[in-house]
């Protein structure tokens, strides 16, 4: 089963406008209200994908309720902590996006801190229900928590039951956790260049600093590299992924997309330069689609062994 946590949900408020401008009135074209937050994108992605999923996170107010709601609608298990006490209200994200040359800018709300308690239950959940051979996606901002190594405690918590952990993290988060054995990890070039202490610019940069980190023997390291691709080690071997050209019109859930094409090819049995062939493929349909989360199929479909995949 392939489970995913978001620590910190929201709902995203998509404006769209011709062009961004400082110090006075942007009214936007249109707008959307869609779900937010990295693991229930993966999530959501996943079904679409036809993969199976249990969604955990915290869930608080009206806005908490809109998203529990929108992942049971798609088909997928929930195992939330809910509460509608007090005025707390799950985030609202703005992203703007400047149709005129495809770019998205986003402000994030910090979110509900959920309390000793309501931690201490979706653990001990999380514990309950997640097997042997499960993979576990901890996705985003935990930025709504005090303390930042809450997915190294999460991982030590699990570390007996021996869940594959799909880590997207960055900062203190990332660093700490990779101590615990993450199944997969996924860099940008600046995480990557935090973690490792270099300058990352060119692939023989990235090549370098996945040298520093096979100390950590993480079965997977992804490295994005935004409209360049990606460079990823995978099965024993470091590929260096390019992916076709495309329109882009919103690129803000493309690693979340790329992700869940990887836990798909993982699921499904594909081989290496395949998974990352479909992942390419999702991510880059993602990229062109005007919502944080969905992509056209047809699209997906007809973008799918357009990459350029080369062994390093």
């Amino acid at each position: 089963m392939v489970n995913t946590l978001t620590l910190n949900p929201a709902m995203d408020k998509i404006l769209y406008i011709d062009r961004f401008q400082r110090d006075i009135t942007n009214r936007a074209r249109r707008q959307l209200l869609t779900v937010g937050g990295k693991g229930t994108h993966v999530s959501m992605t996943l079904q679409k994908l036809g993969i199976q999923n249990r969604a955990f996170g915290f869930g608080y107010g009206r806005n908490g309720q809109t998203i529990i709601r929108a992942l049971e609608e798609q088909g997928i298990e929930t195992r939330f902590f809910y509460s509608d006490q007090d005025d707390r209200e799950s985030r609202t994200n703005y992203v703007i996006i400047e149709e005129t040359h495809g770019s998205s800018t986003t402000v994030a709300e910090r979110g509900v801190e959920p309390t000793a308690p309501e931690v201490a239950w979706l653990l001990d959940c999380l514990e309950r229900e997640t097997a042997s051979g499960d993979a576990l996606v901890l996705a985003g901002d935990a930025s709504n928590f005090r303390d930042p190594l809450i997915y190294c405690h999460i991982m030590r918590r699990l570390k007996g039951k021996k869940v594959r952990i799909f880590l997207d993290a960055s900062g203190p988060s990332l660093k700490r956790s990779l101590e615990e054995g993450p199944y997969l990890i996924k860099p940008n070039r600046d995480e990557l260049a935090e973690l490792c202490g270099l300058a990352i610019q060119t692939d023989q940069d990235v090549l370098t600093a996945l040298k520093k980190l096979e100390r950590y023997d993480i079965p997977v390291i992804a490295v994005s590299l935004g409209g360049d691709g990606s460079v990823v080690k995978m099965g024993g071997e470091i590929y260096r992924v390019k992916p076709p050209k495309i329109d882009a019109v919103n690129t803000a859930g493309c690693g979340d997309s790329f992700l869940s094409g990887i836990l798909y090819g993982l699921e499904k049995g594909l081989t290496t330069e395949e998974t990352l062939d479909y992942a390419t493929a999702v991510s880059a349909a993602a990229a062109a689609c005007s919502l944080s989360i969905g992509f056209d199929e047809a699209l997906r479909d007809s973008l799918l062994h357009k990459a350029k995949i080369v062994k390093l």
